[in-house]
């Protein structure tokens, strides 16, 4: 990460979430792990094993699946790990993480830099900024 903030390079970091033998508590360190690294931009899919995968033959010993090709695009949990207690608690964790990501005032700090280094993105978010407000309704407020 040095080297490459250095050379005045974008770092993307891309992970999932969601893998057979993953616990919350597994869960909290990769989430700590990803912001010590100081990214530019994250994005977490949703762990989907599909047919032909070498988890495939022992997925539903890992945990619990649902087999519904509707869902399986990376963007829905079809799987949860055993260790996790439901999909929803799953979602949860999930949600939290990028919240976090995205509301880290140092992750702000970067945003708002690249954004007057690039006036042009101004104007593609406020064209888009109706499609980003409609997709952060999908993210619920943290309970106290």
């Amino acid at each position: 990460m040095a080297r490459i903030k250095a050379a005045g390079l974008r770092s993307k970091g891309l992970f999932i979430m969601g893998l057979p033998g993953e616990t919350e508590g597994s869960i909290r360190i990769t989430s700590d792990f990803i912001m010590s690294l100081g990214l530019d931009d994250m994005n977490m899919s949703k762990f989907t094993p599909f047919p032909g995968a070498p988890l495939w033959p022992t997925i539903h010993q890992e945990g619990h699946f649902n087999n519904d090709w509707r869902l399986m695009n990376c963007l829905n949990f079809v799987f949860v790990p055993k260790d996790i207690a439901s999909k929803e608690r799953l979602d949860e964790l999930y949600n939290r993480h990028v919240k976090r990501f995205y509301t880290d005032r140092q992750w702000r700090r970067k945003i708002s830099s690249h954004l007057w280094e690039h006036r042009w993105s101004l104007l593609r978010l406020m064209m888009h900024l109706p499609t980003f407000l409609e997709a952060k309704r999908h993210f619920q407020p943290e309970k106290a």
